[in-house]
């Protein structure tokens, strides 16, 4: 214990009333100190010797910086190596100390930076300055250099790259492999090997993983800059130069996905093999030294190219490969004039499917726009391991087309440099025929319309079409003497003549009253919107004879029920929906039934909808009617 501490303990009995504020000042004055450190940054490097092409590790230590938000680190430039962070490891410490009564808190933060290095070439190699920043602060290290050693040549080991001659075309599927061979007499002697494809990091390729017919019985492992490889591979012996060596092969799918010329350096294969052992506790070979060796492939080059233009089809979509097919499917194959159909695509094929797609639906060889109305643009597709997938939607606006035609599906062969086309099976159809109004009928009712307000000679207030549709006329008073008359003797002439004249004076008051409604509603008739008059009488229409279809016979019924619904949807596209499309699927399977007019005949009485189509139907009628904007006009509802 301090003895100044030992010393004002003994003091308290005595004094406490006078140490107490002391012992506060004291807390106050002396406290908790914690002393400002600046941040810094250091480099620590794993020792050598090193070696080309084998990895070695760098830390880079932050000390004192901010636990939030986390120090973002940034690497200078370099060349010669490949460097890669494998880890970020923060760790948080506090620590108290007391000396001479003094109290120091101390609470340090540290980021550890795990990079890994990989030097290309022989010589003295530059390691870039690692550069940390956080809120303002930031801190550097400085670069140094280190020398790497170069490998030896040998002949007991070696890697090769199997890739077609070229050219190769973007999106074609190359299959390619690489094989990795080491002498059996090394083998017994091997302690590691780290092999390098360059081709694996190009950025203009992509690689997909090749499903062998033999089993993989091993794996390759190959370093990238994106960190380990690990590729399932068989295995096998052969006799190279008269020796047993064993060969690893491992395969993948390279796909170019631009048309640049690929370039690559040689693929390489450092062996790390032990000269010397030993046996330790329980008889295992130790290696107690060790030796590099280094084998080299060939630099890779290959040409690219675009499929051509020239003779493209209309339906090519991107597809390049060979034995393409397409299967179309529909949901259904009864349908009115204008209903949506769902089509499924299928598209199969010994090519790169994630690039392929759909043309344009209304191209050569596909759907007639005369005939269907398709998106205007392709839709994406599902890819899985069965095909790729598109769904689309297409409406019939021929009321004599009778399936949906065989379409046709181009693509590039890579091997004959052709184009191929493959058609689907066509889908044949029925399409019934439903009233269309078009945009001609809508021009003829406005140009009614107009003329009939304009008219100004008609005495009749409004005119009543075939449909009930009050087209109200113009009002206007011509002939009106509106000069004010001042004397008062007659403007109480024939005042008080008994009820003959208070008669007359409820006439002409009850009259203007009338006229004035009329010119109101005359005036919101006009200022009302005609889109929103038209939907308005379109669903008014579609009322009147659904509940006539209410009043007939199931079969009947069902009929009228789906022409009046159809008519509505051709007049109003905008509200078709699957509301819409599943009652008219219930009235076409209620009009197809069999055995509906025999129970009809057998009971003598007729059968009418059921009930719960019915209230459906009017409950969505009434639903978008009072979805929309209402029209502020006098037609009744």
């Amino acid at each position: 214990m301090n003895p100044s501490i030992r010393a004002f303990e003994g003091q308290r009995g005595r004094s406490a009333g006078w140490l107490t504020p002391l012992l506060v000042l004291i807390f106050c004055g002396i406290g908790l100190a914690t002393p400002s450190i600046a941040a810094e940054i250091r480099v620590q490097i794993a020792r050598g010797p090193y070696y080309i092409g084998e990895a070695f590790e760098i830390q880079v230590v932050a000390t004192d910086f901010e636990e939030e938000p986390a120090p973002e680190i940034s690497v200078g430039r370099y060349s010669g190596i490949s460097i890669r962070l494998v880890s970020v490891s923060p760790s948080t410490s506090t620590s108290i100390s007391i000396v001479n009564g003094r109290m120091t808190r101390v609470h340090e933060v540290t980021f550890v930076y795990r990079y890994e290095l990989i030097g290309t070439r022989a010589g003295r190699i530059r390691i870039p300055e690692f550069l940390v920043e956080q809120a303002g602060t930031s801190e550097s290290t400085q670069s140094f250099q280190v020398e790497l050693s170069g490998v030896p040549a040998t002949d007991l080991a070696q890697v090769k790259l199997e890739l077609p001659p070229g050219p190769i075309f973007v999106g074609q599927k190359i299959p390619m492999a690489i094989e990795f061979g080491i002498d059996r007499q090394m083998q017994s002697d091997l302690i590691s090997y780290q092999i390098h494809v360059p081709l694996f990091d190009s950025p203009g390729l992509r690689f997909l993983e090749l499903s062998s017919p033999e089993p993989p019985d091993t794996h390759l492992e190959i370093q990238t800059e994106a960190g380990l490889l690990r590729l399932p591979a068989t295995s096998r012996e052969e006799l190279i130069r008269g020796r047993p060596t064993l060969i690893v092969r491992a395969e993948r799918i390279m796909i170019a996905v631009s048309s640049e010329e690929i370039r690559a350096e040689a693929a390489k294969v450092f062996v790390n093999r032990g000269s010397r052992f030993r046996r330790d506790l329980f008889n295992q070979r130790r290696p107690t030294s060790t030796e590099k060796f280094l084998a080299t492939d060939r630099p890779v080059s290959i040409e690219v190219a675009e499929v051509p233009r020239r003779g493209r089809p209309a339906s090519f979509a991107g597809a390049v490969g060979e034995g393409f097919s397409l299967e179309v499917s529909a949901d259904r194959s009864v349908v009115q004039l204008g209903e949506p159909i769902l089509l499924s695509f299928h598209l199969r094929g010994d090519g790169d499917l994630s690039s392929a797609g759909l043309p344009r639906l209304d191209a050569d060889g596909l759907f007639d726009p005369r005939n269907f109305r398709t998106p205007e643009d392709s839709p994406a597709g599902i890819l899985d391991q069965d095909g790729k997938h598109f769904d689309v939607i297409v409406r019939v606006l021929d009321a004599g087309v009778r399936e949906i035609p065989a379409l046709a599906y181009s693509w590039f062969d890579a091997k004959t440099r052709n184009f191929e086309t493959a058609r689907s099976r066509p889908i044949a159809l029925s399409v019934g025929a439903a009233q269309i109004i078009g945009a001609d009928a809508v021009a003829r009712l406005s140009t009614i319309d107009s003329e009939s307000a304009v008219s100004s000679t008609d005495d009749r207030p409004s005119i009543e079409s075939k449909d009930g549709v009050v087209k109200s006329t113009s009002l206007l008073l011509t002939g009106a003497n509106l000069a004010v008359e001042r004397d008062l003797a007659r403007l109480l002439q024939g005042a008080g003549k008994g009820p003959e004249n208070h008669m007359r004076v409820f006439i002409l008051y009850a009259a203007g009253l009338v006229l004035l409604g009329f010119a109101v509603f005359d005036a919101r008739r006009r200022a009302a919107d005609p889109r929103i008059l038209r939907r308005m009488r379109a669903f008014k229409r579609a009322e009147r004879l659904v509940e006539r279809a209410f009043e007939q016979a199931e079969g009947e019924g069902a009929a009228t029920l789906g022409r009046a619904l159809r008519e509505l949807l051709a007049e109003l596209p905008g509200e078709a929906g699957a509301d819409f499309d599943q009652l008219i699927s219930e009235c076409d399977t209620l009009r197809f039934a069999r055995g509906t007019d025999d129970e009809t005949k057998s009971s003598g009485m007729p059968r009418l909808l059921p009930t719960s189509l019915r209230d459906r139907t009017r409950q969505l009628l009434r639903l978008r009617l009072d979805s929309a904007p209402k029209a502020d006009s006098g037609v009744s509802r």
